[in-house]
């Protein structure tokens, strides 16, 4: 991924379609204004899907969970090429309204797996999850006690008051207090499972300071939580990845 402009916050949106890119940019769009942010759009085209649509007559899960037919590969490429189109425009407006600067790429893969790639230079790193709920839902942070992490709870305010959403902490470790508004977890797992019965905008967690560090975690979170996830410390991450994985950042441009 290109390296972003020198901004005060450079946000990295990942998804694998315009319909899970929407919802994200729907979320910028409302905090942007006033704010000084560089903003990159990252389209991931599935390898495993594009891999499926070679073989003919193949049987795939909808978005809307029935067996269908996969489409062709010349198909699959005009879907890909107008999802393109739309994220790249959507991300165009909403940098316009923040007179943002912004870049737009494609990549090949797996989710969670480029987004962490492509995290070199940026500040946040949004893996995009279409909308499920037709409700505004709460703004969770995930985070370890007692490892304070303000850059995390002052977005996490910011983007809750933008939105008009309810700012809830959820803390995970063994300390049996925690901060104002929050929902206190022994391990991840207690606190993955209360995730998974709320209505939730956005889920916003460091991967630097945990207490989810790794991409399957990460995975683990999206499946539940089901929209957007906001990843501070991801550029730290390379070490959780494959070194032939690894992007090394392009200049910055003029």
């Amino acid at each position: 991924m290109t390296a972003p402009p020198r901004a005060e916050t450079r946000i990295l949106i990942g998804a694998g379609s315009f319909a899970d890119a929407s919802t994200a940019l729907k979320i910028l769009g409302r905090l942007a204004g006033g704010v000084n942010v560089a903003f990159g759009g990252l389209l991931i085209e599935d390898r495993d899907m594009l891999n499926i649509c070679q073989i003919p007559n193949q049987r795939v899960v909808s978005a809307s969970g029935t067996l269908v037919f996969a489409p062709s590969p010349a198909q699959l490429r005009t879907v890909l090429e107008a999802d393109a189109k739309a994220f790249q425009r959507s991300l165009a407006e909403v940098a316009g309204l923040a007179g943002a600067a912004w870049s737009f790429e494609h990549s090949i893969g797996e989710l969670v797996q480029q987004s962490l790639t492509a995290s070199a230079g940026w500040d946040i790193v949004v893996v995009g999850h279409r909308s499920v709920h037709p409700m505004r839902g709460k703004i969770i942070s995930l985070r370890a006690t007692p490892v304070a992490d303000d850059a995390l709870e002052a977005f996490s305010d910011r983007l809750a008051k933008a939105l008009g959403a309810d700012h809830l902490v959820f803390s995970v470790g063994e300390q049996s207090d925690g901060p104002p508004r929050s929902h206190v977890f022994a391990d991840l797992d207690g606190a993955l499972a209360a995730l998974a019965r709320m209505n939730v905008q956005a889920v916003l967690l460091d991967l630097a300071h945990g207490p989810v560090r790794t991409p399957d975690q990460l995975r683990q979170v999206l499946e539940v939580a089901r929209c957007p996830l906001f990843v501070f410390g991801a550029a730290g991450s390379g070490d959780q990845l494959e070194h032939s994985t690894q992007i090394p950042p392009s200049r910055d441009r003029p």
